[in-house]
């Protein structure tokens, strides 16, 4: 049975939508607060689970998630929460995230029980890919020099990248296979490393850099795969989008398609997440995620 291990945050989301960002010392009216399932690497293995394909999480959470209602959600999801490790004076890491009308966002974020992480040595993962998401990146670093050779190493740093140094970053990616990147991401990890696209080929397999409405690239040695957005109609909120791509990626990739195939999966996954406020909210199935992309005129 195919498996993706997902290291990373679990979090604890409270999603807002506003017109602008308010200026400094100044304040600005926000909606009713709502509780969301969050976390890079929950994301992704949420994702992939529902899309067909097993998962198991490497978080640290705090003393409130057994009563949070997340750990029974995920234990009725199967996903594997066997290696969570948890804090008993440190509360579940939460995100408040806004996005204005440009879909630009600003996220703060409480690390709580993510402390620990530095405590923990990487385990060994029986699983085909191992996806390194946004959390401590020493860990991180560790996670993907131990997990490298014997599993597939899937890297996204997201919206943690400033935490990074130089050395720190350019030593997960040189034990990286997939690396991940969304536009605004790509050009500060270039800056930090002086690297130019050759310069990430020439110590990962596949560099995929994802942008938004105007999709995706795919890079590889020998060459250049542009994926389309798929296109909704009523898009309600962009946070989870990336997560949900690479969730559909990582899961064609193990189900045997190749990376354009992969791309377009990894696109119609996340065009049904924009649909709802939520990283998890709207996850579809493998099913829904062939029949959009038929509709819009792929066949997969």
């Amino acid at each position: 049975m195919k498996k993706i291990a997902c290291v990373g945050h679990t979090a604890l989301d409270y999603i807002f939508n506003i017109e602008k960002f308010p200026e400094v010392n100044t304040s600005i009216q926000i909606p009713s607060a709502r509780k969301y399932y969050g976390g890079a690497a929950a994301n992704t293995a949420v994702g992939i689970k529902k899309l067909g394909v097993d998962s198991e999480l490497l978080s640290c959470v705090g003393y409130d998630f057994k009563n949070s209602g997340y750990e029974r959600y995920l234990k009725n999801l199967d996903i594997n929460i066997s290696k969570l490790y948890y804090s008993e004076e440190e509360e579940t890491p939460k995100a408040w995230i806004f996005t204005d009308k440009n879909n630009d966002q600003i996220t703060f974020f409480l690390w709580g029980a993510a402390k620990h992480y530095k405590e923990l040595n990487p385990p060994n993962f029986n699983t085909e890919i191992v996806h390194i998401a946004t959390g401590d990146p020493e860990f991180n670093a560790r996670c993907a020099e131990n997990s490298y050779g014997n599993n597939l190493v899937s890297f996204d740093p997201g919206q943690d990248l400033p935490q990074y140094s130089r050395n720190l970053l350019k030593d997960v990616i040189e034990n990286t296979n997939f690396l991940f990147m969304n536009q605004h991401e790509f050009e500060r990890a270039s800056n930090l490393l002086k690297f130019d696209i050759r310069d990430y080929l020439d110590r990962v397999d596949v560099l995929v850099i994802t942008r938004g409405c105007e999709g995706s690239i795919i890079y590889t040695k020998d060459k250049k795969i542009e994926i389309p957005c798929i296109k909704v109609e009523n898009p309600a909120d962009p946070t989870g989008a990336g997560d949900s791509y690479r969730a559909g990626f990582l899961t064609a990739y193990v189900k045997g398609y190749d990376l354009e195939k992969c791309g377009l999966i990894g696109s119609a996954t996340a065009s049904y997440v924009v649909e709802a406020k939520g990283c998890q909210t709207n996850l579809p199935t493998w099913s829904k995620v062939i029949e959009r992309l038929e509709r819009a005129g792929y066949k997969i």
